[in-house]
């Protein structure tokens, strides 16, 4: 399917097209034979993220009703989108942006949704929700989808019936001037502003049923309605800017709004929102931007004590965050872009960033029957950053960690290679799940050593209270068994009495292997030496195709993680979960994320793969 934007000349679909149908997208020549006309070119037309919490997170001096009003509103709308964009779907050509145009280039959190998205979009879409049986009945969803709308809109005296003049794009945004000071506008198209001029209205009268009373102020023409009594000024302002319904915290949030629509800078023009969703697909359905600069201006030396990082810098090197949604044609995908200030990169940082990719063997050694994996390349400088942080914070712990072996010249992390991986498998015995942590190492001789004078060393042992000849009681541990097995040219080494936690390592090769069990170990030895990983798995592989996977990637088999719940339940209830959450999960055939690095940016692709 192109990602181009759909054009005028696309063949809307039959009148009894159904959800999961498809039909041609190709240009119909006109009655009568001739050539086709160019279509006019559309922009990108981007759509919401269902919610942002940035905002909400941050305190406030007193209790803000406003905050649920506009909430419930914004809300409402985006449920509504489930029944009012069903009509929009069924006509493929898609509209344009009219949101971002009207958003202030100060804010620090912009959301916007397009409840009208292109040809491909919604195709994708009806392909998707076919798959399950619980959204094919439009009418049934519609009116749970208006019940819903009815219970939230209670409060300010509307119904369902109210917003049906909701037009093809919701957006928001939010601007934190400070810990205390916080302000936002949800802006929803409207269709119809004849209808949302009678709801905000009906909206108007609602409230000042309940108290609140209101007047009128003119911003460079355009009619803001103001809570003024006491106790109610925690209300929404309100307005309508060239079709666009704002509602916003205080009359401050609405007022940017009109002053950007009449020729202020706007966020579509700023240069770091353009960099960053710039790097974002184009053919999406939502779109959600952070200006992660400005808040660190805020926020920085909290978040810095914190020690937050992004996996590789810390996060005052951020310069934006953005995230996409979008339909492709065996799956929703969550695309995720960390732009970077390379003026505030370590030079370390700087070369993890630009780091040659290779390919990382430890997903050789995972067995194929995995119900999920996680491996990273590159992993040792951020180690290394936070070992780093945690010296100056904690000099304390930094010293344990040099009497463990595990920092210093020839400690543990001067022999890896960066490589780290996780896998979770089936297994017998009481507990039903184990894994194993491996990671590559430089040194496998030195890293067996550390291994063995480590775990071994671990409080590990059953314990039991005795009593003493004076009358007091103390604690006895009993002793870890340990034992060896050779498997191959591999030796295991695992505990074999005196523990509830049989843990077991081996070096492989040139890669370390802790597991959670002597049969964990066992299996990656085995995968190791019959070649057959999850690496050659079909579902694998072609779960893995949509996600870039140069320097990271997470695979979850849903259907074998659904496998080994149920297995666990007892008849009566694992009935109950097929029925419920396994039915609702069976479309899907994995959850995988990948990451890939570049000098200035990170790139994530969470894909749940509906084929």
């Amino acid at each position: 399917m192109s990602d181009q934007p759909p054009t005028d000349d696309v063949t809307g679909p039959p009148a009894d097209a159904k959800p999961g149908d498809t039909w041609s997208l190709d240009p119909q020549p006109p009655a009568g034979g001739g050539s086709i006309p160019p279509a006019p070119p559309q922009g990108a037309l981007p759509i919401t993220m269902a919610e942002v919490t940035e905002g909400g997170e941050v305190s406030s001096p007193a209790p803000r009703r406003g905050l649920k009003v506009a909430g419930i509103a914004l809300a409402a709308i985006l449920v509504l989108a489930g029944s009012a964009a069903a009509a929009a779907f069924m006509l493929l050509r898609g509209s344009g942006e009219v949101i971002l145009n009207k958003v202030p280039a100060g804010a620090d959190v912009v959301v916007t949704a397009n409840l009208d998205p292109a040809a491909s979009q919604k195709v994708n879409l009806l392909r998707i929700t076919s798959k399950f049986p619980e959204l094919a009945d439009q009418a049934r969803i519609k009116q749970q989808l208006d019940r819903t709308l009815d219970d939230m809109l209670q409060y300010v005296g509307l119904t369902h019936e109210d917003v049906g003049w909701v037009g093809s794009e919701v957006g928001l945004y939010v601007d934190v001037r400070s810990a205390t000071d916080t302000s936002f506008a949800a802006l929803i198209a409207a269709d119809d502003q004849g209808a949302a001029e009678a709801s905000l209205q009906k909206l108007r009268s609602g409230l000042e049923a309940n108290g609140t009373t209101f007047h009128t102020t003119d911003h460079d023409g355009v009619q803001i309605t103001v809570p003024e009594s006491f106790g109610a000024r925690n209300e929404p302002a309100f307005a309508i800017v060239d079709g666009v319904v704002v509602l916003g915290s205080d009359e401050a949030a609405v007022s940017a709004v009109i002053d950007t629509a009449h020729g202020g800078p706007a966020i579509a023009d700023d240069a770091t929102f353009q960099r960053v969703t710039g790097a974002l697909p184009q053919s999406r359905l939502g779109v959600a931007f952070v200006d992660t600069g400005q808040l660190l201006g805020t926020f920085g030396d909290v978040l810095g004590a914190a020690g937050l990082t992004t996996g590789v810098t810390s996060l005052d090197a951020l310069d934006g965050v953005g995230l996409s949604v979008s339909a492709e044609s065996d799956g929703l995908a969550l695309d995720t872009v960390m732009m970077y200030d390379d003026a505030k990169l370590s030079d370390v940082q700087r070369q993890t960033l630009s780091a040659a990719d290779h390919p990382n063997q430890l997903i050789d050694l995972v067995p194929q029957d995995a119900l999920g994996m996680y491996a990273v390349e590159h992993l040792d400088a951020a180690i290394a950053d936070q070992v780093d942080h945690l010296s100056a914070q904690d000099p304390t712990s930094a010293r344990e960690l040099q009497r463990l072996g595990v920092v210093g010249p020839d400690g543990l992390l001067s022999q890896l290679t960066g490589d780290v991986a996780v896998e979770a498998t089936s297994q017998t015995g009481t507990i039903p799940v184990g894994g194993v942590l491996m990671a590559g190492t430089h040194d496998p001789a030195a890293t067996a050593s550390w291994l063995g004078d480590t775990l071994t060393k671990l409080p590990i042992g059953g314990s039991s209270v005795k009593p003493t000849a004076d009358g007091g009681y103390r604690i006895v541990r009993r002793p870890v068994g340990w034992s060896t097995e050779r498997r191959g040219d591999v030796t295991i080494t695992y505990v074999a009495s005196g523990s509830e936690l049989p843990i077991a390592y081996a070096v492989i090769g040139d890669v370390a292997v802790v597991g959670t069990s002597l049969e964990q170990v066992e299996r990656v030895v085995d995968t190791h030496g019959t070649g057959s990983s999850i690496s050659s798995s079909p579902r694998f592989t072609s779960a893995t195709a949509s996600v870039p996977t140069d320097d990271g990637v997470l695979y979850l088999d849903v259907p074998a993680i659904v496998q080994a719940i149920r297995g666990q339940l007892p008849p009566e209830e694992a009935a109950s979960f097929d029925n419920e959450l396994g039915k609702a999960l069976k479309p899907i055939e994995a959850v995988v994320a990948g990451t890939k690095n570049e000098p200035d940016l990170q790139r994530t692709r969470l894909f749940v793969r509906i084929p």
